[in-house]
C-alpha cells in the first residue's frame, strides 16, 4: 500500500465515523425528543390534575389512582414510539447505555416508591431527584448540554421540596389563620412545583431537541 493510499483510507475512516457519529447524534435528538415531551407532558397534565383534585376534594381513590395514569401513558406512548420509529438503523453502544440508564433508574424509582409509602417520605422530591439524575446522566452520554443542564436544574430544583415541607411546618398555623379556606391550596401547591420541575426538566428540553431534529432533516 503506497503513502498516497494509506491517507486515502485514514482520510475515509475518519469520514465514515464522523457520519456515524452525526447519523447517532441526529437519532438521538429525533428520538429522546419524543419521549422527553411524552413523559414531560403526561407528568405535567395528571400533576395539574392531581392539584386540581386535592383542593377541590374529588374522591380519594380518583386522586391517588390518578398518579399511575404517568406510567401508564408513559409506557404505552413509548412502546408506540419505538414502534412507529420512522428509523431501522441497528442500536448503537450509546442508544444501549442510554436505555440501560432508563431502566435502571425506572427499577430504582418503583423502589422509591415503595419506601415512600412505608416510610411516608416525598414522592415527589424522589421522583424529581431521580428523574434530573437520569436526565444529567442521559445529555453526558449524548453529549447534549441541553439535557445535561436541564437535569441539573430538576435536581436543583428538587430541594424545593424538603424547603417547602419545613416552611409550612415553621409557618402553618399562621398560613391557616390568614388564608382560612386557601390553606389547602397553597399546602397542595407541592405539586404545582412538581409540574414546574418537569416542564423545565423534560418539556423545554424534548422541545429544543425535537426542533433540532426537524431542522437536520429539512437541511
Amino acid at each position: 500500500m503506497t503513502h498516497d493510499e494509506k491517507q486515502l483510507d485514514e482520510h475515509r475512516s475518519i469520514e465514515i465515523i464522523s457520519k456515524m457519529i452525526a447519523d447517532t447524534s441526529a437519532h438521538i435528538d429525533s428520538e429522546s425528543g419524543k419521549h422527553f415531551l411524552l413523559w414531560g407532558y403526561t407528568t405535567v397534565i395528571v400533576s395539574l390534575f392531581e392539584y386540581v383534585a386535592q383542593v377541590c376534594h374529588l374522591p380519594m381513590p380518583l386522586c391517588l389512582w390518578a398518579w399511575f395514569l404517568i406510567p401508564a401513558v408513559g409506557g404505552i406512548g413509548t412502546i408506540i414510539l419505538n414502534r412507529c420509529s420512522t428509523t431501522s438503523r441497528p442500536k448503537s453502544y450509546v442508544d444501549r447505555s442510554i436505555s440501560a440508564v432508563w431502566m435502571v433508574f425506572g427499577l430504582s424509582f418503583g423502589m422509591v416508591f415503595i419506601a415512600a409509602i412505608v416510610y411516608h417520605a416525598s414522592i415527589l422530591f424522589l421522583t424529581a431527584l431521580l428523574m434530573g439524575m437520569a436526565t444529567v446522566i442521559t445529555g453526558k452520554i449524548c453529549r447534549h448540554k441541553v439535557l445535561a443542564w436541564a437535569g441539573k436544574a430538576g435536581v436543583i430544583l428538587s430541594l424545593a421540596f424538603p424547603l417547602f415541607h419545613l416552611w409550612i411546618r415553621e409557618n402553618g398555623a399562621a398560613l391557616r389563620d390568614s388564608c382560612g379556606d386557601c390553606f389547602e391550596a397553597v399546602v397542595y401547591s407541592e405539586i404545582i412545583i412538581f409540574a414546574v420541575i418537569f416542564i423545565i426538566m423534560m418539556v423545554i428540553p424534548g422541545h429544543i431537541l425535537h426542533n433540532r431534529s426537524k431542522h437536520l432533516k429539512n437541511a
